[in-house]
């Protein structure tokens, strides 16, 4: 089978054409210059003028398709500083140029850079190029994308061919023939091959005919640099070494490039996505509930990093709050103690005694050890089994879709420890080889169902690639061989690389249907520079790592897919690659969305930071007789006292029980698709006090939607479209100055006339697939007395009353599902005493603290408060401030539309915003109250006042309320204002007697 390769891709031909018209302007044949013992300087100002040009076309060209702009340096950025110190060698400060290509993984990189090297030398002269790859894995799938593509390339010109070297330190001699040659020379190299200075092609006794070493034979000739995946390249040493090669100009290609030198071409992952460059992705998310008391799987290190100061530890604990656990991520610090930041008596005694980095454990003063390699618990087994049950299905279900298209499917899974797939530990010794068993018996029970699968042996479609030792059985994945000792490791380093040459040597053999391997097993071989076209499935058998980027893993299958004929297949509806994922959709989604917002596509600017503006308070109102006696007694404090009906609580609560649902363990699989969403602002013209914006938007589901008016302030996008990539883009200013206007949004972001700002966002449609699969194992039982106790305050011979209530049926369920039992339990415990205070509190009002008032009045109302600028409105005479700060629409209305309008007839003598700080206090089971408005109005005969609070709800039926503790606060708010004598009431926006008072006589209110 032969690959086949398109000549005239579009975004391939830009790129490359992109770093061939930086040498217009240069003599024809300048490659041809530097052939010699000179040592020649490219023109520097021509390729910066070049560059320009470039990058200024390239610009309008994506102005015009709303893309952003590409940056232009001020000046032509170089790579300069002292080369790698090698002994025998002079010492050199080195400068050369560097140009950056940023291509989406899938896209063709490598193609492009083969391609860049065959017309720098059509149009240029250029003859000797270097290739610099990171590890084995690149260095490997370069050599084999060249064999794949020489054909193409010598008929695409005219019989010329490339030579490509495979640098091997063992055969020396050949950089001879790579500096002599007149024809095009490509030398593949890894960084590791010449970043030390005692690497073999620096040595002196290695010279050549003509006396030089090694290295001299390459900065003879001043070749070119491409370095692929140029990210890794960013450390001094790494550019030391570079600069030791005596390079003319070097060539960055990375989807994600940590320093873009000179930018000349971007295709975003957007840009990849919505030309149907690269698969479209979908997700489905494997999760466990109710079952995180797992005592095993309780407690999981993910990574150890030392920053400025002492070594923090990333771990994912089960952590208790209101009654429940869940597992969720914690950073400890030496001296932590873990049951306290968790509030999980599971963990008692388990204090951080050390932190190491280097052997990557936790040390906890109880002398438990945590590692990255603990053991895989019943649960996560589960999780394991029901994520390669559903990889197992979509890979069945899509090979009957494509086998009649001469298309074979691959899925690739990247599991958490070599061992756990081949039973067989780095240490000596063996383990259970789960991983494999999972599969194999997963394959067997699905295949009966499936014509091309139903006689096929499970053990003859799957394999693991890791490296070997010679004559050893166990398997050594590059990850677990950290701590070994420098000449084993190289001995494993090398069996690697054997490994790696295997691998795609047969790459295109695992396209052919009489090849029956289908299922690919890795930890972190296949992770980087490898992939296959056909990959149409990749399941993530492991635990989110800093070292596991969740980008790296599925760019081994986002390149487009070939049938046995080597043709490429653009076919929408067949590039479809399928993550199955031991998170939820949603966070695997999110993670991964961010990783292409840490790439260049721009996230959504935050809501959280915002334009901020500040409120000065009115000395007149402040100082009025009327606002200081309101504050005063608004002021006075008050005691509550409870009486509890303890038999009819324990009634409710046992009757709440008994007609209860309690929850099985169980693990949900939900799916849905990965849009990424590209977002275009434009300001065209302010008029009359409103800005003319224009909002397109296009994603790479092919949506593609432009709205365009005039909108005033105050006007908020997110609330009126629903987007939520839209959040915080409410208008809070526009500036109108003619060809200088400005518009400003909540969010700190401004857009200038004719300015065209981007962003990149994530769309979430709805789940295309939920499943729920029972799960298989059991869970101890926790102390489920204890723990409700504590989290309700009620005493533990209640909360055992409450339990002996319960039907011998529904005690059964705590072993079924503890977790999912206690959530219940303690819910309704937590509710049905909640409402029993929220009906029986009483207040009773104590001695005015005259002093304490006063002082209270300057700290809740300093002269200037600052606040976020879109939460604020203009204020009126009467307002305490000049401005006045709402949370919502409905309280927008309320002050604009009641409290402003009775101000203009004369009637208000002061009102304000209840600062946050001021609180009623609440037994902690409903939390303390903050109420929302203090008005004073004059009475009908303009003689007296009246001092109101009013709570603004959307809805005025209590029962209906979006959260139960709101009307319990309403019900003790109700009871503290009655007490001190000052009127309460709720009302909404539209009552039109929001000022009549609300009788409450002390007793029971209705609700």
């Amino acid at each position: 089978m032969q690959f086949k390769f398109e000549s005239e891709q579009p975004h391939q031909m830009d790129a490359v054409e992109s770093i061939v018209e930086l040498f217009r302007g240069f003599p024809r044949e300048c490659g041809r210059l530097f052939d010699s013992e000179l040592t020649p300087i490219l023109d520097e100002e021509l390729l910066y003028r070049n560059y320009c040009r470039i990058l200024r076309t390239r610009n309008n060209i994506r102005a015009a398709e709303n893309q952003p702009p590409l940056p232009i340096n001020p000046v032509l950025r170089c790579d300069e500083g002292p080369a790698l110190r090698v002994r025998g060698l002079p010492d050199q400060e080195l400068r050369y140029p560097v140009f950056t290509v940023d291509m989406e993984t899938g896209a063709g990189k490598t193609y492009t850079y083969f391609r860049t090297i065959h017309e720098l030398r059509a149009r240029c002269g250029f003859r000797k190029f270097i290739i610099v790859t990171p590890g084995t894995a690149i260095f490997e799938g370069t050599a084999a994308a060249f064999r794949q593509m020489r054909g193409h390339f010598s008929a695409l010109y005219r019989g010329e061919q490339a030579n490509l070297i495979e640098y091997d330190s063992r055969q020396l001699n050949r950089l001879s023939h790579f500096a002599s040659s007149q024809c095009i020379e490509i030398l593949v190299m890894t960084i590791d091959s010449f970043n030390r200075s005692t690497n073999l092609i620096f040595k002196d006794g290695e010279r050549g005919q003509e006396g030089r070493r090694p290295i001299q034979y390459i900065q003879s000739v001043r070749p070119v640099l491409i370095l692929d995946e140029s990210q890794n390249y960013r450390s001094d040493i790494s550019r030391q070494a570079l600069r030791r090669l005596n390079p003319l100009f070097a060539i960055n290609y990375s989807a994600t490039p940590a320093d873009p030198y000179n930018l000349v071409y971007r295709l975003s992952p957007v840009d990849a996505f919505r030309q149907n460059l690269v698969k479209k992705i979908r997700v489905f998310g494997v999760t466990q509930q109710h079952n995180v008391h797992d005592a095993p799987l309780s407690l999981e290190l993910e990574s150890i990093s030392s920053g400025r100061g002492l070594p923090q530890a990333k771990v994912k604990a089960a952590v208790i709050e209101n009654g429940t656990a869940s597992v969720r991520p914690l950073r400890l610090r030496q001296g932590d103690d873990l049951s306290v930041k968790t509030r999980n008596p599971e963990f008692a005694g388990f204090v951080v005694e050390e932190i190491n980095k280097a052997a990557n454990t936790v040390v906890f003063t109880n002398q438990s050890i945590l590692t990255d390699s603990r053991s895989i618990t019943l649960s996560k087994k589960e999780i394991f089994r029901v994520q390669i049950e559903e990889t197992i299905r979509c890979h069945f279900e899509r090979q009957k879709e494509l086998r009649a298209r001469g298309i074979k499917v691959l899925s690739l899974f990247f599991i958490d420890r070599v061992a756990n797939y081949t039973g067989a530990a780095s240490g000596g010794g063996a383990s259970e080889p789960f991983i494999k068993i999972l599969f194999e018996n997963a394959f067997n029970k699905l295949k009966a169902a499936d014509p091309y699968f139903k006689n096929i042996e499970a053990a003859e479609v799957h394999k693991g690639y890791f490296a070997q030792k010679k004559g050893d059985a166990g398997f050594l994945d590059s990850f677990e061989t950290a701590n070994m000792p420098a000449e084993e490791r190289k001995k494993i380093l090398e069996a690697e690389k054997n490994a790696f040459r295997l691998i795609m040597r047969d790459k295109e053999k695992l396209l052919s249907f009489s090849e029956k391997t289908a299922f690919l097993f890795a930890h972190s071989a296949l992770r980087e520079g490898w992939d296959n076209p056909n990959v149409f499935c990749i399941c993530t058998l492991n635990s989110s790592r800093s070292d596991s980027r969740k980008r790296q893993e599925i760019g081994r299958g986002l390149r487009l897919a070939r049938n046995e004929a080597g043709d490429q297949i653009k076919d929408e509806s067949v590039n479809i690659l399928t993550v199955v994922a031991n998170e939820s959709y949603e966070e695997y989604v999110s993670a991964l969305q961010s990783e292409y917002a840490e790439s260049g596509d721009a996230a959504p600017p935050t809501p959280a930071k915002t334009r901020r503006c500040r409120a000065r308070r009115k000395d007149a109102v402040f100082t009025s007789p009327a606002f200081i006696a309101f504050w005063k007694r608004l002021s006075r404090p008050a005691e509550y006292s409870i009486i509890m009906d303890t038999d009819a609580l324990i009634k409710e609560c046992a009757a709440a029980l008994n007609a209860a649902v309690f929850p099985s363990p169980r693990i949900t699989v939900s799916a849905g698709a990965f849009v990424l969403s590209n977002y275009a602002i434009s300001l065209l013209e302010t008029k009359l006090g409103c800005a003319k914006i224009q909002i397109t938007v296009t994603d790479t589901s092919g949506r593609r939607e432009t709205f365009m008016s005039y909108f005033p302030v105050g006007y908020d996008f997110y609330r009126w479209t629903k987007d939520k990539n839209l959040r915080g883009y409410k208008i809070v200013q526009i500036e109108e100055k003619g060809e200088r206007s400005v518009v400003h949004f909540g969010n700190d972001v401004s857009v200038r006339k004719g300015e065209l700002r981007h962003f990149s966002g994530r769309s979430l449609p709805a789940y295309g697939k939920v499943n729920v699969h029972e799960t298989q194992s059991a869970s101890p039982v926790l102390n489920l007395i204890e723990r409700a106790a504590k989290e309700t305050g009620l005493t533990r011979s209640t909360v055992l009353a409450v339990f002996k209530n319960l039907h011998p049926g529904q005690k059964q369920n705590i072993f079924v599902n503890p977790e999912g039992f206690a959530e219940v339990f303690i819910r309704v415990l937590k509710d049905a005493a909640a409402d029993q205070i929220a009906e029986n509190i009483v207040y009773r009002p104590l001695e005015m603290d005259e002093a304490a008032a006063a002082r209270s009045m300057e700290e809740f109302f300093p002269r200037e408060k600052d606040f976020p600028q879109q939460e604020l409105i203009p204020g009126s005479a009467h307002s305490l401030y000049d401005k006045v700060q709402i949370d919502s629409d409905v309280e927008q209305r309320f002050v604009q539309n009641r409290l402003q309008q009775e101000d203009r007839r004369g009637n208000v003598l002061c009102y304000f915003k209840f600062p946050a700080g001021f609180k009623i206090r609440i037994p902690a089971i409903i939390f303390n109250y903050n109420p929302d408005w203090g008005i004073v109005l004059r009475t009908e005969d303009g003689k007296g006042c009246l001092e109101l609070v009013r709570e603004t709800k959307g809805s005025m039926n209590l029962s209906k309320l979006q959260y139960p503790h709101e009307r319990r606060k309403i019900l003790c708010a109700r009871r503290h204002f009655s007490a001190i004598g000052v009127n309460y009431r709720e009302v909404s926006d539209a009552a039109d007697d929001w000022a009549q008072p609300f009788a409450d006589s002390g007793k029971k209110p209705a609700h």
